[in-house]
């Protein structure tokens, strides 16, 4: 991990702690960190970088092409691994560069909804996932959207860690756009049941 990452995965968690008195649930599925997609929720601005501030490995970002416009951004941007995605197309440049770290052994931020205003997951984390056989580690991001509760002590950001999902069991179904939904849909369920999940242990 670079030194100036590191240094803002610290400042970051400062900011969830002064801020949003934050804490993880299931912490310790953090341990023994390896490789994957890392899938989340996406309620705020903030979700990418409190997602990346307690994962102990740098990680990469996806990014709305837009975001990347202007050059001084953009720059910061790419400095923190942020990849540039065009929304509502399918972006073949974008998912070999996925592809590419995956296969070096990267981890990667995905909100499988694509945006904040969307509430069904999108094909695209599918197709990542039944291509490259990454296991998808789903992860719930609480009230990250209401900070101003949290810093006033109404409410508390909280950080869901899900059990990591095994790719191989869609390998038998054939490469089609109905699998790929399947496969999102299902990844997207089991980052939404975390919270319940929780409640019950």
């Amino acid at each position: 991990m670079r030194f100036i990452y590191k240094i803002a995965t610290y400042f970051f968690r400062l900011i969830m702690y002064l801020i949003g008195n934050y804490r993880i649930i299931n912490r310790e599925r953090l341990d023994n960190w390896s490789s994957c997609i890392i899938a989340a929720n996406h309620i705020s601005y903030f979700d990418p970088p409190f997602i990346g501030a307690i994962i102990p490995q740098e990680i990469y970002y996806l990014a709305k092409s837009e975001l990347f416009k202007n050059p001084l951004f953009g720059s910061i941007l790419r400095f923190v691994n942020s990849i540039p995605v065009k929304r509502g197309v399918f972006d073949h440049k974008t998912l070999d560069q996925l592809k590419d770290l995956l296969g070096k052994k990267r981890s990667i931020l995905i909100f499988p909804e694509g945006s904040r205003k969307s509430f069904s997951a999108k094909p695209g984390i599918g197709i990542l996932v039944y291509e490259t056989k990454t296991p998808v580690l789903p992860v719930y991001i609480e009230n990250s959207n209401d900070l101003k509760s949290c810093f006033l002590r109404k409410k508390r950001l909280n950080i869901y860690i899900g059990e990591r999902m095994d790719p191989a069991k869609y390998q038998n179904l054939p490469a089609d756009k109905k699998t790929y939904r399947l496969i999102a849909g299902e990844i997207l369920e089991q980052i939404n049941r975390l919270p319940d999940e929780s409640k019950i242990s």
